[in-house]
């Protein structure tokens, strides 16, 4: 009777006692030109489903006056090396930190002062050609296998764990640590997509959310998003084409056509570029607006003669792709699972946009990249909970509509339109408008009025 009354004392005991809260010991940052930027370690889950532990490197600018809380920000990529963006881009922060912390963090998997890093090829990855047929696209899902094994075989279950989702345990793991009962999350660019899964595992933990410059990881047709961004993707180069002289447009579709049954050659670079990839490079070469219109105007009319260099993104990489390797989107977004799917969805999107057809990312580099990848999709794209409280957007030509959407779903929230090229106008642009307005939101919760613009 005395053992039974003494382990149900042990068992009331622990059950009426909370773990106890991680404590964050900081010291200087080793970063250079940062003197302000402070650094603790955090040991976290792996996974809700794991008992192994791992460490990562968190990061704050102190308040510079009464400190009344938090924000968290990712700066976007995916990447690492978010301490170090912190670091760079301080002043941006000034007037939010007239009352809290900005904090970051290095994520899981990727290099930076975290401690568990994925020893993996981090740099460019060429965006694959369509393939023609099944064995084509079971020679391209076999590579992307290859690729993807060998960076898993230095941390299988890391490897497994490094969606948005994974990182948005690591952020509320920050939460708790910081002491803070709800937080204010910046998403920038990619660290929208991180954001999004954050307001789905912890919509009662957000205080405020900022989206800026993000695509849409919160619905359930991924077909329709496909078909809405392609739509857009042509509307922006529509901007071109109603600036440009007479008549380009239609020697466009002709050239993309020329391409697709013959590659044009570009010798500066070595390279021929077919339809698919001059759309693309067209994209990117137009996105600084107007500026470089005259430029693209001058590289069709030599692609149209039989040399297509003016299209060369850069010697060392002239054609489409993007850095990364994919660890994290491949298991952020649906792939396809064979030819037929590839072809289905690339004839559609090229009825719905005959300008930019299916080049944009993730109809075409994110799909041909993780078909055969070695982990499955663990953080399909998934609807917010409409109970979260209202979120303020911002976007470019380049992401406003995407953003949008993202965010106009919870009720009350508001966004910020930019009537001009660029991406990120919090981060990497620094636009003080913008600035403004998401610095009141996170510390005033006070929302700007609707159809608010930032020039």
């Amino acid at each position: 009777m005395v053992k039974t009354l003494l382990a149900l004392t042990v068992l009331a005991t622990s059950i009426g006692t909370p773990a106890p809260r991680p404590s964050l010991r900081w010291i200087a940052c080793p970063v250079a030109e940062a003197p302000g930027l402070q650094c603790a370690d955090l040991p976290v889950a792996l996974s809700p489903e794991s008992d192994r532990r791992i460490t990562l490197k968190v990061a704050r600018l102190p308040a510079t006056g009464v400190k009344k809380g938090s924000v968290l920000v990712n700066f976007g990529g995916p990447q690492g090396y978010q301490i170090a963006s912190l670091g760079s881009r301080a002043q941006i922060f000034d007037r939010i930190r007239t009352s809290m912390d900005v904090v970051t963090w290095d994520p899981r998997g990727y290099p930076g002062l975290s401690d568990a890093v994925l020893r993996c090829d981090w740099g460019f990855v060429r965006t694959p050609a369509f393939p023609a047929d099944q064995a084509g696209f079971d020679r391209l899902a076999a590579a992307n296998r290859d690729r993807g094994d060998r960076c898993r075989a230095t941390d299988p279950e890391l490897f497994d764990h490094m969606d948005s989702a994974a990182d948005a345990r690591d952020a509320d793991a920050v939460r708790e640590a910081l002491g803070e009962a709800r937080t204010n999350f910046l998403g920038l660019s990619y660290g929208g997509t991180i954001a999004q899964s954050y307001a789905r595992l912890f919509p009662h933990r957000v205080r405020t959310m900022y989206i800026d410059g993000t695509r849409n990881h919160s619905l359930r047709d991924w077909e329709r998003e496909l078909d809405t961004m392609a739509r857009e993707t042509e509307r922006f180069v529509d901007r071109f084409f109603s600036w440009a002289p007479a008549g380009t447009e239609k020697r466009w579709r002709a050239l993309v056509a020329k391409a697709d049954r013959e590659p044009i050659p570009a010798p500066e670079a070595g390279a021929r570029f077919d339809g698919t990839q001059l759309q693309a490079i067209a994209f990117l070469k137009l996105r600084p607006g107007p500026a470089a219109w005259g430029d693209f105007v001058k590289a069709v009319a030599a692609a149209e003669a039989g040399d297509a260099s003016g299209f060369v993104l850069s010697s060392r990489q002239p054609y489409p792709g993007a850095p990364g390797g994919g660890y994290k989107e491949c298991l952020d977004f649906p792939r396809p699972a064979d030819q037929r799917d590839v072809a289905r969805t690339t004839r559609r999107l090229r009825a719905v946009a005959p300008n930019t057809g299916a080049s944009f990312a993730l109809a075409w580099h994110l799909p041909l990249t993780c078909a055969g990848w070695p982990a499955p999709v663990t953080n399909p794209p998934t609807p917010m909970p409409r109970t979260l409280p209202p979120l303020l957007g911002a976007g470019t030509w380049q992401d406003y509509d995407s953003t949008r959407r993202v965010v106009e779903q919870i009720p009350g929230s508001r966004t910020i339109e930019h009537d001009g090229p660029g991406h990120n106008l919090f981060g990497a642009m620094a636009d003080p408008c913008v600035i403004d307005h998401v610095s009141r939101y996170v510390t005033e919760r006070r929302l700007p009025p609707r159809a608010t613009t930032c020039p």
